[in-house]
């Protein structure tokens, strides 16, 4: 979406739209061969119309994409200046599924004609993970290339208009504008590399820090935590306190909203797609919590509903027993048989003879894990469903950094309204060091480049708000990592849903047992240190065969027999 606004926003600089009668649009590599299953065509084309990731009305997006199907009629532009076109969606729209562009597997090329069929312009844009966009450089036929400015993820292409650090919780400054070491050693990247190297030598920041090791001394040079550190170089690029908390805030009401959205969805409703997936976080949601969102149609307050049995049993003779225990044991006893699900039989295969006994039917309570669980599930469903959420590092990994900061809020922390913009800061500074010396795309690193950093993220932010300093968030950031690398991206049938949705789970669970296990060992001990670890996962990633790179051409995505086949887009 950001990339059809970049696309026309420069259209209108150059006074080309009102000569604008046609568009073709092709995709390529990863980005055409999961297009349909992560909704790029929707996205894509509801963007050239004007639409605002941060604004739209998501159930709008879906309904005007059959429209623009069926009229056979795109709008491109803003509400105050656009152009209606023919748009004709299976010959305009190429799916380029045997071929990539040299700069980044997530590729797409924008062209457009006037009336008579000459070419106007072209444009090569590339999704590069966190909602980045690295713009190719339009070129305006006849007269040559025009446009210069390669990475940003702001509409307009003003070389000095900063990038508020916090978008998407992915840092542009100068620590991270190179974007990934893979990227920028793509052929052809020369020119791209200079003009990055222009863009941070504009920006005004107190704080450069490129790896993790001089991330570290610039803390203890100056006596500031990582969060503080960030701060001030978000205070660098001109923001006031109150537009950096503001944004802070937003992002975390974003997020929030996506975990409500998620367990607030009809019970066993149906997320989009061949595979017919059914969701899981509301029913889990109410077994486990019976609503920590009151409003939540069917669902109590676990809080009140507590409250009365214990006031019931309190007021019961004691028959000289201890009350309190007494109390505990009969709504421990309630809570557990309330959890049940109403067809729940008992049922055992087996023979009840045989030497080796059976086990009863039963599952193990671990609170944690169950609402890191429940939460992640959420957010990832409503992405899967096409609603908003932060993309954090990316929407294929959006629900862990959201699922340990609302168990951190809910459970941990003393202070939310402290903890949230720490949280926030610190993941957004480990984010910059993946996206500067790795990647954060799964078309160029597989799944370890998304669940694998946000784990790593979440862990170290974790830690950051359990009071750990700069050496102990480094250390639970790189066990985060450690122990993701290698992980492959197999989408099945292309969808963000198998097995995305459960690996978030995973992830965030992983998060809070790195981020203990760096709390509970002493700083700066270790033996793998963050910086390591990103150079090892940039040598995986490159070593990474092509076909477990998001591109739904092997691994579960090849084994799990779908209805269809997974190169062709999911009607």
């Amino acid at each position: 979406m950001r990339a059809g606004n970049i696309f026309v926003a420069d259209l209108i600089e150059a006074s080309l739209l009102h000569q604008v009668a046609r568009i073709r649009i092709s995709i390529y590599g990863s980005l055409a061969l999961t297009g349909e299953g992560h909704m790029t065509p929707s996205a894509l084309l509801l963007g050239l119309e004007g639409a605002d990731v941060e604004t739209v009305d998501t159930t709008y997006v879906p309904t005007r994409f059959a429209e623009i199907k069926k009229t056979k009629k795109l709008r491109i532009g803003s509400s105050s200046s656009s152009q209606e076109i023919d748009f004709d969606y299976p010959r305009d729209f190429v799916w380029e599924w045997t071929r990539k562009l040299p700069l980044h597997s997530n590729g797409m090329r924008l062209a457009v004609f006037d009336r008579n069929g000459d070419p106007i312009a072209t444009n090569d844009l590339f999704s590069i993970g966190g909602g980045f966009v690295v713009n190719g450089g339009m070129e305006v036929r006849p007269a040559g290339p025009q446009v210069q400015n390669p990475y940003y993820k702001e509409t307009r292409r003003s070389e000095d208009s900063p990038t508020l650090l916090t978008d998407d919780l992915v840092v542009e400054t100068v620590s991270d504008t190179n974007s990934s070491n893979m990227v920028s050693e793509t052929a052809g990247k020369s020119e791209y590399k200079d003009s990055m190297k222009s863009r941070d030598e504009a920006r005004q920041v107190p704080y450069h820090f490129h790896n993790a090791s001089s991330l570290l001394a610039l803390c203890k040079q100056h006596n500031l935590t990582i969060a503080q550190l960030m701060y001030e170089n978000e205070k660098g690029l001109g923001y006031s306190d109150d537009e950096i908390f503001n944004k802070l805030f937003a992002l975390w009401d974003v997020m929030d909203n996506s975990i409500r959205e998620g367990v607030q969805a009809p019970l066993n409703s149906i997320l989009p797609g061949s595979l017919q997936l059914r969701r899981r976080a509301p029913a889990l949601y109410q077994r486990l919590t019976r609503g920590l969102y009151p409003e939540q149609p069917g669902a109590g307050s676990f809080g009140s509903l507590q409250a009365q049995q214990v006031s019931t049993i309190l007021s019961m003779p004691s028959d000289g027993k201890d009350v309190s225990q007494q109390a505990n044991n009969l709504l421990a006893k309630r809570m557990s048989a309330q959890r049940r699900p109403r067809h729940w039989t008992p049922h055992l295969q087996g023979s009840p003879q045989h030497p080796v006994s059976l086990v009863p039917v039963r599952s193990t309570t671990f609170p944690a894990m169950d609402h890191l669980t429940v939460y992640a599930i959420a957010v990832n469903e409503t992405n899967a469903a096409g609603g908003r959420v932060v993309t954090a590092p990316t929407n294929g990994a959006a629900g862990i950094i959201p699922a340990v900061l609302k168990y951190l809020a809910e459970f941990v922390s003393d202070d939310p309204e402290r903890d949230v913009p720490i949280f926030l800061l610190t993941a957004a500074a480990i984010a910059s060091l993946y996206k500067r010396g790795a990647t954060q795309s799964a078309a160029e690193g597989g799944c370890m480049a998304e669940v694998g950093v946000a784990c790593s993220m979440a862990a170290g932010a974790y830690a950051a708000c359990m009071g750990a300093g700069p050496e102990t968030i480094e250390q639970a950031a790189e066990i985060g990592i450690e122990h993701n690398l290698g992980l492959t991206c197999d989408p099945i049938g292309g969808l963000v849903q198998a097995p995305c949705i459960e690996r978030n789970a995973l992830g965030a669970i992983k998060a809070i047992s790195s981020a203990n296990l760096a709390l509970n060992s002493v700083a700066g001990t270790q033996k793998v240190r963050l910086d390591d670890a990103i150079r090892a996962m940039r040598l995986t990633a490159k070593g990474m065969q092509e076909e477990f790179k998001e591109t739904s051409l092997s691994g579960l995505a090849k084994s799990v027999p779908i209805s269809i086949p997974v190169s062709v887009p999911d009607c």
